[in-house]
Order: C-alpha cells, then structure tokens, then sequence
C-alpha cells in the first residue's frame, strides 16, 4: 500500500521546549486520514524531535502524556521524520529573511 503524506507546519510562540506543532495527512488510494497537532520541540544544544498527538494524564501522583494514535513502527518513524525535515526547512527560510 502507497502512503503520500502531506504536513501542514507552524511554528509557534509557547512555552519551551514547544517550538511548532504540525498536522499530517496521510493519503492512501481510497482515502485519508490527518493527524492533527504533532509536536516539535526543541532545546539548545540539541536536535529538535517530535511526537504523535497526545494528551498528558496524571497517574500515581506523576504527569505522564498517552498517545492518542498508534502507528506502526516504521510509518510512525516516516511521520516523524516527515515533520522534522519540513521543520528544519521552515526554520532555515526563517533564518535566511
């Protein structure tokens, strides 16, 4: 099965580590889903990374964030690298205007 994927990135202005947040859609031969508000952080003297949707719950006492959409390994990977290299290229237009 083919997959395009689409991703749809702002940066945003929020507490750090936050630094973006993205939608992707996935696109298959007879439909398409979007995941909405993937993650971007970033801190300083390390590279940025992301995650899937997720919902932070409180569980013994510790704040612990749940996924709200599981993929499979090597999609969820895809995702991911999709939104940090559209990052990197947002984030180098930024820096050279």
């Amino acid at each position: 099965m083919s997959i395009e994927m689409r991703i749809d990135l702002a940066c945003v202005s929020a507490k750090l580590p936050l630094v973006a947040l993205a939608d992707v859609t996935l696109q298959f031969s007879d439909g398409e889903v979007t995941l909405r508000r993937c993650a971007v952080f970033e801190k300083t003297g390390e590279p940025p990374w992301a995650t899937l949707p997720n919902i932070p719950i409180e569980k013994n006492g510790k704040r612990t964030y749940v996924p709200l959409v599981d993929l499979p390994r090597d999609l969820k990977k895809a995702v991911l690298d999709k939104v940090l290299a559209q990052f990197a290229r947002q984030r180098d237009v930024q820096r050279t205007t």
